[in-house]
């Protein structure tokens, strides 16, 4: 992930404008084409009614004209303003806030799009967290600023022009103090843009961190515990403080400077240089040279303040284009992100269960550091198979790699005496059924929650739900349950919704992979939110339901797995000792020492 820490260049800046200009086109193009229509329709309303009409209505004052000639001037005047209030106000409440949804929505479908594309691995890249976390927060932003900026440079610059093509009409030599200070304008306004942008990108990783204090504040995750321990409450507020502090050095050290600039371009040249020279230039021409009406002075007078006008604006369009274009950059960068996880050959999965072999696979989250070494074993179709070991031993990160969530950095894995990376992606992942121990409850239905799916709400649907539930041992008898599977889980978005217990969350996980019938199963500490005797019972059950299916056990727990046809003991990142739960208690190893520490915990049950 490269990183982008100065301006782009104005080519650059084009580029991402013209890449955002396509996009809005093609997603709302009667919309685009209408916001396009009223900025420029603005402005030349604008001309019309303060320089045009005021001129016309001047110069016909000073000749003696006759009085109808303004009276039918203004009349046709109101009449346009009147056309023009309408179609502004329709554009404004109904065209504006139904295109600005549709921009939104489609620019952050292709993000969430892209989310599911890219490796898992992305997440453990700090530059890529920055890089998402950039892009789906200034997805709305980046749009908003588009328009506005549109606004600026297409109607502030027509609007400039009809005026410099009015001045040069009535006035041309007027043009002399805009050729001279506008160059030096831009100048001022580029340099101040790259400080602007330096400064964000100096920020970005400073309100990711301001973010996550905000989250532990306001989540009902950690709510809880920093009641129970005010210590860590106390220290995030502290680290809270610290980082907006960090916030505040940047800002501090880039202030002084954008001061600098704004001062030089808003006071120096805008106002005094500028303003100085033109009056200046005026008055001689009036009074000196007498080659200006009173008229022309002042009809040359707003020329060249809106010309001045209009252009500060799309200096400031592309100034906030400049800016946004670091934004789009981001965005862009993101959705090019290409998988590694990829299909050599694509092959279908062959249907039924076969044997799943690993042989000799290493695999290290970070360059140097293996969390697997030399990992080799294998599963028999219709085979119950434990891996078990302590924390750390690397039991969940060959899961993913069995599920191809990560590819091994040596070795391979095989299913049906095929590399798994052979078959198609999601094909093969579907082919398994999986519960983790981080898994996650949806504020959706419960049956949303099991389906895991878009559902078609048939009768068969439902009972194939309940029947997962049921063989999961949750509950649906339970009161607070009082539209059964159709009840929403979690109280964030639904006043009736249920939040559950720890217990009846995994179970609710449990059943999504009971619901699919795969004919393979891995099950990452299925019961760790079990008390003993649902355990022991869950397992039963387990057994009952998957006595045709492989199943993979990974666990803490000895007694879950007591029972597998063949356990492997994992420690730091090997497999030290294979066998049944007797064989492995004869060899007096590792795991041994392990069943004897959690034996006593299992003597009434088990």
């Amino acid at each position: 992930m490269s990183e982008m820490k100065e301006a782009l260049t104005w080519r650059q800046v084009l580029a991402q404008q013209w890449y955002l200009t396509k996009f809005c086109f093609k997603k709302a193009p009667g919309f685009m084409a209408f916001h396009l229509f009223e900025s420029i329709k603005l402005q030349i309303s604008i001309f019309m009614e303060f320089t045009w009409t005021v001129n016309y209505v001047l110069t016909v004052a000073e000749e003696g004209g006759e009085f109808k000639k303004i009276l039918w001037c203004m009349g046709i005047l109101m009449a346009a303003i009147a056309v023009s209030t309408v179609t502004f106000a329709i554009y404004k409440h109904y065209v504006l806030p139904r295109g600005t949804q549709v921009l939104y929505r489609a620019l952050r479908m292709e993000i969430y799009e892209k989310t599911k594309e890219i490796d898992l691995s992305c997440y453990d890249d700090k530059d890529f967290y920055e890089t998402f976390i950039l892009a789906t927060e200034e997805t709305d932003r980046c749009i908003d600023r588009y328009l506005e900026s549109v606004d600026f440079l297409a109607g502030r610059l027509v609007g400039a022009l009809c005026s410099v093509f009015y001045c040069a009409y009535i006035n041309p030599v007027a043009l002399f103090v805009v050729v001279v200070i506008l160059p030096l304008e831009l100048i001022c306004v580029a340099q101040e843009n790259k400080k602007r942008v330096a400064a964000r990108m100096e920020r970005v990783s400073h309100e990711q961190k301001r973010e996550y204090g905000n989250r532990v504040f306001y989540l009902s995750d950690y709510a809880a515990e920093l009641r129970l321990y005010p210590q860590m409450k106390d220290k995030c507020r502290d680290d809270y403080a610290e980082t907006n502090n960090r916030i505040e050095l940047v800002n501090k050290k880039y202030g002084k400077q954008l001061f600098g600039y704004g001062l030089l371009h808003d006071v120096l040249l805008s106002r005094i240089i500028k303003e100085g020279a033109m009056w200046t230039l005026l008055l001689y021409q009036m009074l000196v040279l007498k080659t200006l009406s009173g008229a022309q002075l002042i009809t040359s007078r707003s020329c060249i303040w809106r010309i001045s006008s209009n252009m500060e604006f799309v200096i400031g369009g592309y100034r906030m284009a400049a800016e946004n274009s670091a934004y789009i950059y981001r965005i862009r960068e993101f959705l090019r992100m290409e998988s590694t996880i990829v299909s050599k050959e694509s092959e279908t999965v062959p249907e039924g269960s076969g044997v799943l072999s690993v042989e000799h696979v290493d695999f290290g989250y970070l360059a140097g550091k293996p969390v697997l070494k030399d990992v080799t074993f294998a599963v028999k179709p219709g085979q119950k198979v434990a891996l078990v070991g302590y924390n750390g031993s690397g039991k969940t990160t060959l899961v993913k790699l069995l599920l191809r969530l990560y590819d091994p950095s040596s070795g391979r894995i095989c299913y049906h005496d095929k590399d798994i990376r052979k078959y198609q992606v999601m094909a093969y992942r579907r082919s398994i059924g999986s519960v983790f121990q981080d898994f996650k409850i949806y504020a959706a239905t419960l049956k949303e929650n099991v389906l895991m799916d878009v559902e078609d709400g048939s009768r068969e649907e439902n009972y194939l739900v309940e029947k997962a539930l049921y063989d999961a041992h949750f509950t649906l008898d339970d009161n607070r349950l009082s539209y059964q599977i159709e009840t929403p889980l979690t109280t964030e978005f639904e006043k009736d919704g249920v939040n559950l217990s720890g217990g009846e969350a995994q179970k609710v996980a449990i059943a999504r992979t009971l619901y699919r019938k795969q004919d393979m199963i891995i099950m990452d500490e299925p019961s760790s939110a079990l008390d003993p005797l649902a355990e022991y019972r869950l397992n039963q059950e387990l057994n009952e339901i998957a006595r045709d299916k492989t199943v993979i056990f990974i666990s803490h727990r000895l007694s879950t797995v007591r029972d597998a046809d063949c356990i492997y003991m994992m420690e730091k990142g090997r497999i030290v000792e294979t066998g049944t739960h007797e064989e492995l208690l004869v060899k007096n190893g590792k795991y041994a020492a392990m069943w004897k520490i959690q034996a006593g915990l299992y003597a009434d049950v088990c």
